[in-house]
């Protein structure tokens, strides 16, 4: 399983209980960093929902994620 994108090894995991998981690690020798986000409940994909309810009629063909809504130019 798994794949790499430009070099840059890259799993993916389904786990019960997990709506949505990512973790991203960063390595060098003798260290990492590691950033994690974890949604137990889909209800915390709810405030975006709702702000592309209200914003789709403002769109203008296919839009993918919910940062031209987030951050205006």
């Amino acid at each position: 399983r798994g794949g790499a994108h430009e070099g840059v090894p890259i799993h993916s995991v389904r786990l019960p209980g997990l709506v949505a998981h990512q973790q991203v690690i960063f390595g060098a020798r003798g260290e990492t960093l590691i950033l994690r986000h974890d949604s137990l409940d889909r209800s915390s994909f709810m405030e975006g929902v709702r702000l592309a309810i209200r914003r789709v009629g403002e769109m203008k063909g296919l839009v993918v994620g919910l940062d031209s809504l987030l951050f205006e130019d």
